[in-house]
């Protein structure tokens, strides 16, 4: 299944990748996230609400294409696979930041419950980016 939310910020797209590049400060922006950190290529992120923390492998990262990979680990999410791209071009307007992944989980109903979670992350992250970023 496949998850794609985008945002539209009025910031130019270097300042934007300065943010939204920094794998392990993603918890600055992330509303669902209380804490996160590096450890090497790995992220762990820690859920807020008692949600559970999670870790996740950053398989690849290009400030010059202002892209970045990662896949789920460990975690609370019923996830079998899940490959994520965050990315930043640029706009008429300033920068686009894309969010998409693509996943798995052990049932059709398991996949449709996960992609309204993860899709309801993304957007509220976006959401606190742009709001960050435009203020």
């Amino acid at each position: 299944m496949n998850v794609t939310e985008t945002v539209v910020v009025a910031a130019d797209p270097d300042t934007v990748w300065a943010v939204a590049g920094d794998a392990g400060a993603i918890a600055g922006w992330v509303p669902a996230l209380e804490s996160s950190r590096m450890e090497g290529d790995v992220r762990h992120g820690t859920f807020a609400g008692g949600g559970g923390d999670a870790t996740e492998r950053i398989v690849e990262h290009d400030d010059a294409a202002r892209t970045y990979v990662y896949e789920y680990l460990t975690g609370p999410l019923a996830l079998e696979e899940y490959r994520s791209r965050l990315s930043v071009r640029e706009h008429a307007e300033g920068a686009e930041v894309v969010w998409a992944s693509d996943f798995a989980a052990g049932s059709p109903e398991e996949e449709g419950q996960l992609a309204e979670a993860i899709s309801g992350i993304y957007r509220g992250a976006l959401a606190e980016l742009k709001g960050r970023l435009e203020s």
